[in-house]
């Protein structure tokens, strides 16, 4: 027991230090350079008003975008509380506590989203969750922070610990914080709340607390986000063209067009529209037995991923920018894949496969060597973009201080583009002027952009 103690305590200190190091060098992209510029102070000074209601998350970008060392420690923070709290899922699932191998599971499941960005077809690329949630700091504090939230939230909430008006309070605010983030997430915390309160009363007569205590932050944090004057704003139509909905049907028709060129055959087309239509439904029907079953048979632990997997799904699929490639940003999926990870662990665990492979010498040799290359694939991706992070800093910066009259900005390689959402100048006019005002590059300065995509 004290040899696993230790082995556990060495790989928290490793993750700190992992995840201190990832983020200390990790460059500044896109909505960042908004944040930490001029910009977001007057989105600050009007209390987001007419902006979004996304409190919590705005807030937490503005302070990491001005500081380096906040930066470090709370990314570094909710990374390791990321893996925690997933391992703890995992302990809980297969009754094995503190368990080295399940840590080291939670760890890996995290890192394999990278893969992704290395295994492209072409530029397309829908599951580039990594590099718009993990390896972006707008995309951290909307999308990675209250996911962890309602992970932690669905960790007590399956756990049979006892009530205390400690965990009680600590949910209310769990809830409250997890709802000020990202719109379809705070919708997500009342539904799923919800859900289980009324699912744990129908069953067991019963009130679960919880939940109870779960829903009522989340209803306070809904109500914040939501007297925003913006979604007043966006109910009465008043919106840009790239924020509107065009339907299911133009969602396909959006990936069919960047799939196909615009002279190739139609049947083609509608072959491949109906393929991915066949994929969708599956997808539906499959999770949907899956939910009847878990409540037929009155378990919380395996109903739970299962709803959010639906839930948080259905919706995006009726949505699309009508700017994007994507039909919606891989980011948006980002607690449906952690999701996905604890349904199949729980698999393997309810055949209690995942304690007999845990306690074997072969399968963990196995896992620590797909660890760490892992960690080398992730490490070497990121070490391309921080370095090319620091040569534009570093370019940028020289040309200011010596007062040249024409500064170069350095574009990334497109290999790097993939692996951070909005790294490059993607709208010119919009992301250029918001890397100039981070910059605090003159408006009397002549802009040069150094393509590397030639």
């Amino acid at each position: 027991m004290k040899l696993k103690s230790n082995k556990n305590i060495i790989l928290y200190l490793f993750t700190i230090i992992f995840w201190g190091i990832f983020y200390y060098f990790l460059p500044f992209a896109g909505d960042d350079w908004a944040w930490g510029s001029s910009i977001g102070a007057e989105r600050l000074k009007n209390a987001f008003d007419g902006y979004n209601g996304r409190y919590l998350g705005n807030l937490l970008i503005i302070l990491i975008t001005r500081s380096v060392i906040a930066k470090v420690l709370f990314c570094t923070f909710v990374m390791f509380l990321l893996i925690l709290v997933l391992s703890k899922i995992f302990d809980s699932l297969s009754d094995n506590k503190k368990s080295t191998v399940n840590y080291i599971i939670a760890f890996s499941s995290v890192l394999v989203l990278v893969l992704p960005n290395q295994i492209a077809f072409g530029d397309l690329q829908p599951f580039q969750i990594f590099g718009s949630t993990i390896g972006w700091l707008s995309g951290f504090t909307n999308y990675v922070v209250p996911s962890v939230l309602i992970l932690i939230f669905y960790y007590f909430v399956t756990t049979k610990d006892e009530e205390s008006k400690l965990i009680h309070v600590f949910l209310i605010f769990d809830g409250l914080l997890a709802c000020m983030c990202v719109e379809h997430y705070t919708l997500f915390c009342l539904i799923f709340a919800f859900a289980i309160i009324v699912y744990r009363y129908y069953f067991y007569k019963k009130i679960c607390r919880k939940s109870l205590c779960f829903f009522f932050g989340s209803l306070i944090g809904a109500l914040i986000m939501f007297s925003n004057s913006s979604y007043r704003l966006m109910q009465r139509g008043d919106v840009s063209k790239n924020q509107r909905a065009v339907g299911f049907i133009g969602s396909f028709k959006q990936y069919a067009s960047f799939v196909f060129p615009e002279n190739a055959n139609k049947t083609l087309v509608i072959v491949f529209e109906l393929i991915l239509l066949s994929a969708i439904a599956l997808f539906l029907i499959f999770f949907l037995f899956k939910m009847y079953k878990a409540i037929k048979n009155r378990s919380v632990a395996k109903l739970l991923p299962v709803i959010c997997l639906v839930v948080m799904t259905i919706p995006l699929l009726f949505t699309n920018s009508g700017k994007e490639i994507y039909i919606v940003a891989p980011r948006c999926y980002f607690l449906q894949y952690f999701m996905l990870v604890i349904f199949i662990y729980g698999k393997f665990a309810e055949k209690n496969i995942a304690s007999k492979i845990s306690s074997n010498i072969k399968f963990n040799n196995v896992l620590n060597l797909s660890f760490a290359l892992l960690l080398l694939v992730t490490s070497l991706t990121y070490f391309r973009l921080d370095y090319m992070g620091v040569i534009r800093d570093n370019t940028v910066n020289e040309a200011l201080e010596e007062g040249y009259s024409t500064v170069e900005i350095i574009e990334y390689p497109k290999s790097i583009e993939q692996i951070q959402w909005s790294s490059n100048f993607m709208e010119k006019g919009t992301y250029l002027e918001r890397y100039q005002k981070f910059k605090k590059i003159p408006p009397n300065k002549e802009i040069k952009i150094i393509s590397k995509n030639n």
